[in-house]
């Protein structure tokens, strides 16, 4: 077996252990080097049997989870603020969601194909009843990825429908849609990506519209109008715009106006607009989606992580005319809306109507943010920005001396955040990303932050 060097990868955090302040607090306790001695065999066998691009989160090993926190076997614990990458909504383990899931389990139904279930037929139509207006079908899937690869055939089959070269799409630069092949076209800077032999040139990018810097009279209706005036297609071929509601790596939003303008000029052109609410969807924001805060229609949204706080579930929820736009088995899937996945999914969904956690989560995301302000206020020349919605934000760290986005102190924040007690989670960025589970209580949420900080003293001394 070829040999593991040491620090195991350069992308990931292994490295020897290194000793930490003992910490034991109502939330956190850290009483062990990180990472922990006896977990370091465990993560040099990860090392030998995981790809290089798996490996690059903080060398902790998770035994446990409850609710906001995150435990290993060695006594620590840690206050979740990943969700483990904004999945866990309605926190981890959820006793409502393993009793459906045992409850389930005793039933014996564990796999169906296209075959019906009640319990598939009865979350498609609580979905719909959460979705707003013209949303008439659901589409179930696996994975995000393959939600927003469905959206993109589906997009174009409507388009091209309607005209042969009505097949172009739009996406906003830096945005992230997914890992498989139209997905991970849509993100980023650009479609064409350097393993790509035949990129898809009938993708095109806008400028996302950051807030950053701007005042308050902004006039984002011409701004819009301004960017698609630079895009390099006619509006009559544009099939669809994908929009990931909030941008991910920077917890980022919209400014509202410019949405409606994308959505005006959308209906005058016969465009679909497609919502990516996987990280944003299910309460993450303080709504049952995103895009309720910018008062714009959604002609598809794509959903999957919060949905079931647990097990893969995707979907694409959107109008008939465009859901049944494929024929009968032209496109299968053998586990998309698995039964166990289903019944998780539906108990998730009512724990978050019934424990109120919308309102919670844009309750405690106003008081996150504003501890993530006094951050700011102390550190100005190392954070440049926080940004967010409900429980969905990031700090955005710069380099003091050249005033440039700072990749290596996100990371370096990211690891001495882990071994104050807060589970954080790389985004490879210049950001740290904070989004607790939604059951995190104030007095919680406040101590994390308050870690945080400490983290960043220790960092920038």
């Amino acid at each position: 077996m070829h040999e593991v060097p040491n620090p195991v990868l350069g992308n990931s955090f292994l490295e020897d252990p290194l000793p930490t302040e003992r910490i034991e607090t109502k939330y956190r306790r850290i009483i062990t080097s990180i990472p922990v001695p006896e977990s370091l065999d465990i993560l040099r066998r990860g090392a030998r049997v995981f790809p290089r691009v798996n490996c690059y989160q903080p060398p902790v090993v998770w035994d446990r989870a409850e609710g906001f926190q995150v435990y290993d076997a060695w006594g620590n614990c840690w206050i979740d603020f990943s969700s483990t990458a904004v999945m866990a909504n309605t926190g981890h383990g959820h006793p409502k969601i393993r009793q459906a899931l045992a409850e389930h389990i005793q039933r014996g139904l564990l796999a169906q194909f296209s075959f019906a279930s009640e319990i598939r037929v009865r979350l498609a139509e609580r979905l719909l009843e959460i979705a707003p207006s013209g949303m008439e079908k659901v589409y179930f899937w696996t994975t995000g990825s393959e939600a927003v690869e469905s959206a993109l055939r589906m997009a174009r089959t409507y388009g091209m429908r309607r005209h042969p070269e009505k097949y172009h799409l739009i996406s906003f630069t830096e945005d992230y849609h997914g890992c498989t092949l139209g997905a991970h076209q849509l993100s980023g800077i650009s479609a064409a990506k350097p393993w790509l032999t035949h990129p898809d040139v009938a993708i095109h990018r806008l400028p996302f519209p950051s807030m950053e810097g701007t005042g308050e009279g902004t006039d984002w209706a011409a701004a819009f109008a301004a960017d698609i005036a630079e895009c390099p297609v006619e509006p009559s071929k544009v099939a669809a715009v994908f929009i990931e509601t909030l941008q991910g790596w920077g917890a980022l939003p919209f400014p509202a106006k410019y949405l409606q303008a994308l959505r005006a000029w959308a209906d005058q052109h016969d465009v679909l607009l497609v919502f990516d609410e996987i990280q944003t969807g299910f309460g993450r924001t303080g709504r049952w989606f995103a895009h309720e805060h910018y008062g714009v229609q959604p002609d598809l949204i794509c959903i999957g992580k919060g949905v079931t706080s647990t097990l893969p579930l995707a979907a694409v929820l959107g109008p008939a005319q465009v859901l049944d736009l494929l024929e009968p088995g032209e496109v299968t899937t053998t586990h998309a809306a698995h039964p166990l996945a289903c019944a998780a999914a539906f108990a998730n969904l009512e724990v978050i109507h019934n424990e109120g956690l919308l309102e919670s989560a844009e309750r405690t995301g106003l008081v996150i943010r504003a501890e993530l302000n006094q951050l700011q206020n102390r550190w100005p020349a190392h954070i440049s920005n926080v940004s967010g919605l409900g429980l969905l934000n990031a700090l955005h760290l710069c380099n003091p001396f050249t005033h440039t986005p700072d990749p290596q102190l996100a990371r370096d924040l990211t690891n001495a955040g882990v071994r104050r007690g807060v589970m954080l989670f790389q985004v490879n960025r210049p950001t740290v990303k904070i989004c607790p589970p939604l059951v995190i209580t104030e007095e919680a949420a406040r101590e994390g932050v308050q870690a945080l900080g400490e983290a960043l003293q220790i960092i920038t001394n």
